[in-house]
């Protein structure tokens, strides 16, 4: 059974008055059953305080049928997008959604569920990886030939093409791979990733503990203006007294590339 360390943090950031982002940050005897620990982004859209609403129901919605049953990550977002859905039938919260995404630890397997343009990143042997493919109206530009330099200043480049509560279906992104002793997973709000380069994320992970980078990506991405919500959790894996699985790192980085291609 692997020991796992977790830290989160949110913040409002220095331009918006309300925090639309949710999460939790779940392990030891706190986690659902049959896992070893949980991270959960969410982050909310849409007018008044429908993107909070969005997005608590996001967290909340996973935490309560994680409970009942852990293992069908995809189909537990497709409910939840359900409900989400629903409550936005109200006037006042027409039109709200979230991005969602979810990072499952059991053994040495992570779980990953995802919807929208939060991330997960896996962080191994002093390199980060993205695993999560943004589903955004820039992430699909790029692949038709736009520059990430353009991406990263277009005024579209917060326009999300996927989200929980827009429509009465969703398709969800999920994934799994083995987990090495000492790795560290992160998943955040694009209040981190869209500021902060993943040559600094990589090099405040290499320097910190769990808690002490989720406080300083945070104050990095408020140094760079905090334009959005900030949110992270991070998760360091100890795999004491179990068989770790080694992966080269160009097998690692084919598997990385497969992961973030492959759609439900």
């Amino acid at each position: 059974m692997p020991t796992i360390t977790l830290a989160a943090k949110t913040d409002v950031g220095l331009v918006r008055q309300n925090n639309e982002d949710s999460f939790v940050a779940l392990g030891g005897e706190k986690s659902p059953p049959g896992l070893d620990a949980l991270l959960v982004v969410a982050d909310g859209m849409g007018g008044h305080a429908a993107g909070e609403v969005a997005s608590r129901m996001a967290v909340e919605g996973v935490v309560r049928m994680m409970d009942v049953d852990g293992t069908s990550y995809w189909k537990l977002l497709e409910e939840v997008n359900r409900e989400i859905h629903q409550a936005g039938e109200d006037s006042d919260k027409a039109g709200m959604g979230t991005t969602c995404t979810v990072a499952a630890i059991s053994g040495g397997t992570l779980y990953l569920a995802h919807v929208g343009d939060s991330r997960a990143y896996l962080f191994r042997d002093g390199a980060l990886h993205q695993l999560t493919k943004d589903h955004s109206w820039v992430e699909h530009a790029v692949t038709q030939g736009m520059s990430q330099d353009e991406a990263k200043t277009h005024p579209n480049r917060h326009v999300i093409t996927r989200a929980l509560g827009l429509e009465p279906q969703v398709t969800v992104e999920n994934q799994q791979m083995p987990l090495s002793d000492g790795d560290l997973i992160l998943v955040c709000s694009d209040g981190l990733h869209g500021l902060v380069e993943d040559e600094e994320i990589a090099s405040v992970l290499t320097n910190n503990g769990p808690e002490g980078a989720c406080e300083a990506l945070v104050e990095v991405a408020r140094g760079y203006g905090g334009d959005d919500n900030i949110t992270v959790a991070v998760a360091r894996v100890h795999l004491l007294g179990a068989e770790t699985q080694k992966i080269p790192e160009g097998r690692l980085a084919r598997i990385v590339r497969l992961l973030r291609l492959r759609t439900r």
